[in-house]
């Protein structure tokens, strides 16, 4: 009876040392993950803000340039016509002076 209660025993210790270890108990870390994504968003919505403004002020700056150009071209194109319309009245009054 005694070899048979320390059978058992045994067998019954022998069965837990078996069974694999027990899972360390899970924590949740994702209050730093958390933060890091929301730091992460509010520095790319501050660069994109930042963008944004620079791109505004790069289409003024081109918008105005553009006008200067479209101007400049106009008045010099008013040079040329009025330079042709003399140049013919000339060409006109030599060909009459020499007749």
């Amino acid at each position: 009876q005694a070899l048979t209660s320390f059978v058992q025993s045994r067998s019954e210790t022998d069965s837990d040392e078996d069974q694999a270890p027990a899972a360390p108990v899970y924590t949740s870390s994702s209050g730093g993950i958390v933060e890091v994504i929301e730091d992460m968003k509010d520095k790319a919505e501050s660069e994109l803000a930042e963008l944004r403004k620079a791109e505004k002020t790069n289409k003024h700056n081109f918008e105005m340039l553009e006008q200067s150009l479209t101007d400049k071209i106009k008045a010099e194109n008013e040079d040329l016509a009025s330079g042709k319309t003399a140049k013919g009245a000339a060409s006109e009054a030599k060909a009459t002076a020499e007749g």
